[in-house]
């Protein structure tokens, strides 16, 4: 029957393993899928055909089947010879396939470490001989090599080397000498020696693992046990489900075995009971009759009896069902425990189990609750060790440890009153877990982690401190690799610089000159690029550092804190324990409760662990972020930096680790160091409120010094250094630009010194304590520009020194003005000289400048204001009168006059309106000077030829008196003194001086040559003008 309605072959294929699918049914054998168009059916058809073509004819004779009467046709008779034909040949192809199935997973890796294609486990048992041999040969071989080390490390490897040869040999002895004792040879094909076929009675483990899994590590041979636990359980469930699912086929076959079989003994028996005799055919008759009713009965009785056995059984199950429906929130528990997990929701998983606390183990009697509670007291140190990894990961967020802290300090609490109520210790018991495969060794204790030599057992902590201790020895581990790895990168571009030089030394004889210059060029070449990859690596090492801080110090104190608040509720319950004991003091104190309170009494706190684990640590990744950036101290630096790495390395290496970065590093970095110091700062702030407590469960009284004191310092002085470099090297750049284009343009550049002085206002976050470096910079970019400026005019025209001079006022007048105000804002008012200092520079430039301007000028005036030759004048007055009328405008007093306005012009052009510190616009004393110079030139050429001027003294007196009257306002004092004195002198030696009035310069005759002078000179007079 089994084999006629398709059910699956439980002895064929019992070692398959279908590891594509999972298919639990792979070990068994075959699927009992039903194919489409009914091929299920079609073998039920082949099966009854056959019974039919076996076996078609009853005792007596009779046919049983259809294809057995006359009415038959031999055609459906050669139908169904075929399609047995076809279903023979479908299941020998079926049979051949799983054959090769089997073949093919008797040759996988029952651990699943080994999944190519090319390996084949039964040929490794076919020739495992000749792979012993193989093994001993590279066991040899690797204990030869060890032996030539010297260190205890090779010692060890030896002896475990030595001890794998030994058991390797002893096989092969018992394989040459087999029990019998005579001296025997090596079997064919290896019969001798076990097994490593997992399905062959003689297998051998350790041939197995020495063949196959020699080089594999524990973790991979854990992982694979554990894979092998977990199909098995699979199987297992699988195989339920099967039963589960054709529990009502099992039923019916099983029932119809019953059938017939009885049916079997009823006929058995009326043969034996049939007396065949003529004489009593009545009797048998009846008899038959009677058996007929008899059988009838029996079976009405049998065919009823299964429904009313069902009826029972479906009040039964009802029952059964309405119990498990009052209990089914309990039956839950522990699956849905299992899928929170998975989920990693662990405060459902506490909730889940703290439900299922409140079954009773010492006074439940139903076994189905007490197996509930012990799967979810499974599930529940499944949770625990989950949580012990998600503290130990460096990779779990902050949020997430807090999360696990949580919800492990409550779990803890549960499993604690489990302990208590079954008077067990079943906190500590290790149990197994797909993810404690990441503890450091099964050997120790549970719960127990390595990192990075340091071993720490969490379950000797309460859930935060351990956590506090897993996350600040991660970071402590961090920061030593932090450095290890920049020291290596350092190291190994130096050696790589090394080796080029010696190839170049020893290549050096025998070349030609260019080869030698092409050698050095390219030796050059390479110097500078090792010293570039240097500063690079420092540059990389600095941002990891800053990154490494930045990243792990809100977290650590995230977690110090969640620890400082377990620490309060600890000596709370514990003040309430002590208050609780001594009110009952007539109860003796246990011992177990006196080593809990030692253990608490002594137990580290958050501050502890900050002072002794983080602060070294931090400061050691403050220092290598110090050196890494800054290379060496400042000049006149009080804080020195000391080396984090290289102490030891060649002299070349160590001067460019302790040189400073280029400027556009150091400004990127100057930014990092920024955000680091703020992120420390913080943190030690924050550390103010962890701090130890008292036996009230309160800081202690006493002045608290925070542990992250000296890290914030050290970051500060490193933070104010390299903001100073920032500040000279910004300043430099800027007096380099403005010195370029001083002395090529002639400009005086403030506004690159104003846009520095704004760029620093925005980068700096220590603005106070670079007050100097920010003034001695603005003074020394106005130097460069001046000095540039003084460079622009050599060789250049009185136009050039006037451009100067423009520049200079304004500069005084309007930049200087706002870089003051700029850098009084960022250094809060520190920088009071620094106006005056650079007030001074650019004064003395423009006063220089516009003194050789006013000397050029005089030189000019000199030159021009010259009398010229003097003609005496006719005796007659008449004459003397139209040429008079008819004399043009004197020239000696045109080209005075025109050298003025050309003063006046260039310096208008050049200088606009602008006016000097003292309030006087250059323009006019640019035209004083010049004025000055034209009178006093004239009266000292008058008065050195008055001899030759006596003839003409009133016309020179009148020319006098309208040069003073028309420049009067810029003349000087002592220059219309010396103008007033020469022009009596001519009115004295004039020919009608002898008398008032009778000279030609105070009568009528005077007036008239005056306005004569001034109509002939209105434009000069204008352009003097206003």
């Amino acid at each position: 029957a089994a084999g006629g309605t398709g059910m699956p072959s439980f002895d064929d294929d019992d070692d398959e393993d279908d590891d594509d699918d999972g298919d639990v049914l792979g070990v068994f054998g075959k699927k009992a899928t039903p194919k489409k168009g009914g091929g299920t059916q079609s073998n039920n058809a082949g099966g009854d055909l056959a019974d039919g073509m076996s076996g078609a004819v009853a005792s007596d004779g009779k046919p049983t089947t259809w294809s057995e009467t006359h009415m038959a046709s031999k055609k459906e008779r050669a139908v169904g010879a075929i399609f047995l034909e076809e279903e023979r040949e479908k299941a020998i192809a079926e049979r051949k396939k799983a054959d090769e199935e089997k073949q093919r997973i008797f040759g996988r890796d029952p651990l699943g470490i080994h999944n190519g294609n090319r390996f084949d486990l039964q040929d490794i048992d076919n020739n495992r001989d000749h792979f012993i041999q193989q093994t001993l040969n590279e066991i040899e071989a690797d204990i030869d090599r060890e032996l030539a080390l010297a260190n205890e490390s090779g010692v060890e490897r030896v002896n475990w080397l030595e001890a794998q040869r030994q058991a390797l040999l002893a096989i092969m002895e018992a394989k040459n000498n087999p029990d019998n004792g005579g001296e025997g040879t090596e079997s064919k094909d290896s019969q001798g020696l076990p097994s490593i076929l997992p399905t062959n009675p003689d297998f051998d483990p350790i041939i197995f693992l020495t063949l196959v899994h020699r080089d594999a590590s524990y973790q991979e041979l854990q992982d694979s046990t554990s894979r092998l636990s977990r199909k098995t359980d699979n199987q297992v469930e699988r195989l339920q489900n099967l039963v589960r699912d054709n529990f009502s086929l099992f039923i019916r076959c099983s029932e119809g075995i019953d059938v017939f079989a009885g049916h079997s003994d009823s006929e058995n028996t009326r043969n034996s009971r049939s007396d065949p005799t003529s004489n009593d055919q009545l009797i048998n008759r009846f008899g038959r009759l009677d058996g007929i009713a008899q059988s009838c009965s029996e079976q009405a009785r049998k065919s009823f009896k299964p429904l009313l056995d069902n009826t029972n059984e479906v009040r039964k199950v009802q029952s059964a069902l309405a119990v498990l429906q009052r209990v089914a929130p309990l039956l839950q528990v522990p699956s849905l425990m299992r899928q929170h997990i998975e989920n990693a929701n662990f405060s459902s998983v506490v909730k889940a189990y703290r439900k299922v606390l409140v079954i009773d183990k010492n006074h439940c009697d139903v076994d189905l609750l007490q197996y509930v509670r012990a799967k979810a007291g499974e599930a529940a140190q499944d949770a625990r060790q989950d949580l012990e990894l998600i503290l130990a990961d460096e990779t779990s967020s902050g949020s997430s440890l807090l999360d696990a802290i949580r919800d492990l300090g409550q779990l803890l609490e549960l499993l604690e009153e489990e302990e208590e109520s079954r008077g067990g210790s079943s906190v500590d018991k290790g149990v197994t877990t797909p993810r404690s495969s990441g503890q450091a060794n099964n050997a120790l204790k549970a719960g127990t982690f390595t990192i990075d030599r340091h071993i720490i057992c969490v379950r000797d902590y309460p859930p935060a401190l351990a956590c506090l201790f897993l996350q600040t020895t991660h970071f402590r581990s961090l920061v030593d690799k932090a450095v290890a790895s920049t020291e290596a990168i350092a190291e190994r571009v130096f050696r790589g610089e090394g080796s080029d030089n010696a190839s170049n030394q020893s290549s050096t004889g025998g070349n030609s000159a260019s080869e030698v210059s092409s050698e050095a060029s390219s030796q050059r070449s390479r110097d500078k690029r090792w010293k570039l990859q240097v500063l690079e690596a420092r540059v990389d090492a600095t941002k990891s550092a800053v990154a490494l801080a930045k990243n792990w110090l809100p977290r650590l104190l995230q977690i110090g804190l969640a620890t400082q608040e377990a620490e309060k509720r600890r000596m709370a319950r514990h003040r309430r324990q002590k208050m609780a004991t001594a009110s009952s003091s007539s109860v003796p104190i246990g011992e177990s409760d006196s080593h809990a309170e030692s253990k608490s009494t002594n137990m580290m706190s958050a501050h502890d662990v900050f002072k002794s684990i983080v602060n070294p640590a931090l400061t050691r990744l403050v220092e290598h972020i110090a050196f890494s950036s800054l290379g060496c101290a400042n000049q006149g630096s009080k804080y020195k930096i000391s080396a984090t790495f290289g102490r030891g390395s060649a002299e070349r290496l160590r001067a460019i680790l302790k040189s400073p970065l280029p400027p556009t590093q150091t400004a990127k970095l100057a930014l990092d160091l920024a955000q680091v110091a703020e992120a420390i700062q913080e943190s030690n702030e924050a550390m103010h409120t962890i701090r130890s407590l008292g036996d009230d469960g309160e800081g202690t009284k006493v002045t608290y010094h925070s542990p992250l004191e000296r890290c914030s310092q050290l970051t500060n002085d490193a933070v104010v250094m390299i903001e100073q470099r920032v500040c000279i090297y910004s300043f430099d750049a800027c007096a380099r630009k403005c010195s370029i284009s001083a002395s090529g343009s002639g400009v005086f550049d403030g506004d690159a010194l104003l846009q520095c002085v704004q760029k620093l206002s925005d980068d700096l976050t220590r603005s106070d304590e670079c007050s100097k470096e920010i003034e001695k910079g603005c003074f020394m970019v106005s130097k460069k520009c001046c000095e540039g400026l003084a460079g622009y005019v050599k060789d250049r025209s009185d136009a050039a020194r006037l451009r100067v001079v423009a520049e200079c006022a304004d500069a005084l007048n309007t930049t200087i003005v706002d870089v003051v105000r700029e850098v009084s804002y960022l250094t809060n008012g520190q920088s009071e000289s620094l106006e005056s200092n650079l007030s001074s520079v650019i004064s003395v430039l423009e006063r220089e400048m516009f003194d050789v301007f006013l000397e050029s000028v005089k030189r000019n005036v000199s030159s021009c204001a010259r009398l010229g030759l003097i003609e005496n004048p006719s005796e007659n007055d008449q004459e003397r009168k139209k040429a008079e009328e008819s004399a043009p405008f004197p020239p000696y007093l045109a080209a005075s006059f025109l050298t003025i306005v050309r003063c006046r012009a260039q310096v208008e052009r050049a200088l606009r309106d602008l006016r000097r510190s003292e309030g006087t616009t250059y323009q006019f004393l640019a035209l004083q000077t010049a004025s000055d110079g034209v009178v006093e030139n004239i009266c000292l050429e008058l008065k050195s030829k008055m001899n030759l001027v006596r003839p003409q003294a009133d016309v020179f007196s009148i020319h006098l008196q309208f040069l003073v009257s028309t420049l009067k306002k810029y003349l000087s004092n002592e220059i219309i003194s010396l103008a007033s004195d020469t022009r009596r002198m001519l009115l004295s030696a004039s020919t009608g001086g002898r008398g008032v009035g009778k000279g030609m310069g105070n009568g009528p005759e005077g007036l008239t040559a005056l306005e004569n002078l001034e109509r002939l000179g209105r434009v000069y007079v204008m352009c003097l003008g206003e």
